[in-house]
């Protein structure tokens, strides 16, 4: 997938000029109506007009593992026996994101059975959310047929999860890939953190977590417009704690507290949503 599906720039631009337009607006004394004209302007640009994935795919994050040399661990991954207990559509949906993470995970590393049992929960959760543009019948071959092949086989998944982004947000669902979004970045930061406390040598690994910031940051400032979203603003508030931490982060630079400090975070989350 080309960089430009991750196009940060126009993101930016988009959120710096709502904050811009607001402010002016204020100054001019607008009544408390058109503000709020402006959130939902503000919504429909971010989301709209950005049909790119907008922070690093958790296929990102796990090649940066693989290629440090990170060895596959089954029992970091959310259980498959799990999915049949995620009932409403917000636990459907961070989950969404943290098996894909999974399956992200498994794919890259060439594991074939789990590459399968990530493929098949995922879409359990795909259909009860009545996502039809994923994991269709044509797609499930694609990958029946690829999985040998490491590089297709990413290439198609990476796809996926860009397919079902734009498919969400051109459908109105724009709280829902939010929240597949947030469970994919959480299931990718606790994959790492977890790898990064076994390593020997984990300074490439500390260096990944300490890269998730930028993502992070990004993240909440797409979810700033629906705080009156109960799913969403429960899920911002949950990751708090981890901006918090990461606003004491230099770049690419990780102290073993901050990276304590973090990995005790994430699980957290993490444990909140599986």
């Amino acid at each position: 997938m080309k960089t430009n599906k991750f196009n940060f720039v126009k993101i930016s631009v988009l959120l710096l000029a709502t904050i811009v337009v607001m402010f002016v607006a204020g100054c001019r004394g607008k009544q408390a109506k058109d503000a709020e004209n402006t959130s939902v302007t503000q919504k429909e640009k971010t989301f709209k007009s950005v049909t790119k994935y907008p922070i690093p795919t958790a296929f990102e994050v796990i090649k940066l593992l693989n290629n440090a040399g990170a060895s596959y661990i089954l029992s970091l991954s959310n259980p498959i026996e799990n999915v049949d207990k995620y009932i409403p559509a917000k636990s459907k949906a961070l989950n969404l994101g943290i098996y894909g993470a999974d399956l992200s995970y498994a794919s890259t590393y060439q594991m074939k059975q789990e590459t399968m049992n990530y493929l098949k929960v995922s879409k359990k959760l795909i259909d009860e959310l009545q996502i039809t543009s994923a994991f269709n019948v044509e797609f499930a071959q694609r990958i029946d047929k690829n999985i040998d092949n490491k590089d297709s086989l990413i290439h198609i998944i990476s796809d996926s999860f860009y397919d079902t982004y734009e498919f969400l947000v051109n459908n109105g669902k724009d709280n829902t890939s939010l929240l597949v979004m947030a469970g994919s970045w959480v299931e990718g930061l606790y994959i790492t953190s977890q790898i990064a406390i076994i390593s020997k040598n984990n300074d490439d690994m500390l260096k990944i977590v300490a890269n998730q910031k930028d993502p992070l940051n990004k993240l909440i400032e797409l979810m700033k417009p629906y705080t009156n979203d109960k799913d969403i603003s429960e899920v911002a508030e949950a990751l708090k704690p981890l901006s918090s931490i990461f606003a004491t982060v230099g770049t690419e630079k990780l102290t073993k507290e901050q990276s304590d400090e973090i990995t005790k975070a994430v699980i957290k989350v993490r444990s909140g949503i599986i």
